[in-house]
């Protein structure tokens, strides 16, 4: 009997730990977002020609939100070609003063599969998500070049 019980609790043990799998957080080191002065987000641009929509995110709470959104992420599965889409990138700029301090990089405008060293993975937010973010802020709406620099669409 006693041994019934050692190898239930040996088994019961085990099924808990390969159910807790660990998470592998989007970032190493969480970023303060008293660090960041602003995110711009730029999203997929087409024909640089015509620029791509952009906002340069300056609000205290929204800064903050974005960047728990990141510090909180984590990352899934490598994409599959299965679940790939064919789509330019988006990308988040988080500033320190005037220079870029981060960079991310994502298949398209929803935020659900980052670039990662060439590869596209499947990331996961605890709450909302940063392009529901970025719908969301009140900063104006502006449309920029790969440079980011504003421009007008011709």
């Amino acid at each position: 009997m006693r041994k019934n019980k050692i190898v239930f609790i040996l088994f019961f043990v085990l099924l808990t730990l390969s159910s807790c799998r660990s998470q592998a957080f989007l970032l190493d080191n969480h970023i303060s977002p008293d660090d960041i002065s602003q995110i711009q987000v730029v999203l997929a641009m087409g024909n640089p020609e015509y620029g791509a929509e952009s906002k340069i995110i300056t609000d205290r709470n929204e800064i903050e939100n974005i960047v728990n959104a990141f510090n909180e992420a984590t990352i899934g599965d490598e994409v599959t070609d299965d679940d790939f889409h064919v789509a330019f990138p988006s990308r988040y700029y988080f500033f320190i003063g005037e220079t870029i301090a981060y960079q991310f990089s994502f298949n398209g405008n929803d935020t659900e599969r980052i670039w990662i060293d060439g590869n596209l993975y499947w990331v996961y937010y605890a709450n909302q998500s940063p392009f529901e973010l970025y719908q969301e802020s009140s900063a104006t709406q502006i449309i920029v070049d790969e440079n980011l620099i504003e421009i007008q669409q011709p």
